[in-house]
């Protein structure tokens, strides 16, 4: 993808201790995302949850799910009129990349394209 974006609004993290999932690790399922379709939340057994793409999770019948790939649930801080470039988009969010190198999540509502800027 890598689309450049510009933020329209401050968008300030709260969680600084965001999960981290790995292929092949299991997690309890719980409700989806009213919010964001095809979100799912779900807990780790370290008891840390949050919301990851529902098509990351090989869902078992028992709630439980294989995590297919890994995922970090890392959101990224901006600032209105901050320039990111998006590497991927998933399901209404963008995983950025700021001016600096740091990477998270950012909801697509929040990002404006630079028309003619790509990366």
């Amino acid at each position: 993808m890598n689309q450049t974006y510009i933020a329209s609004a401050d968008y300030i993290v709260i969680d600084r201790a965001p999960l981290s999932l790995a292929a092949g690790q299991v997690v309890q399922c719980g409700k989806q995302d009213i919010d964001w379709p095809g979100w799912i939340w779900v807990t780790a057994e370290s008891g840390r949850g949050s919301y990851v793409p529902e098509d990351i999770l090989d869902v078992q019948a028992s709630s439980s799910a294989t995590v297919k790939r890994d995922f970090r649930a890392h959101d990224l801080s901006v600032k209105k009129q901050e320039q990111v470039r998006s590497l991927q988009e998933v399901k209404g969010w963008h995983w950025c990349q700021s001016n600096t190198g740091e990477e998270g999540w950012l909801p697509a509502y929040l990002l404006v394209p630079v028309e003619g800027v790509d990366a």
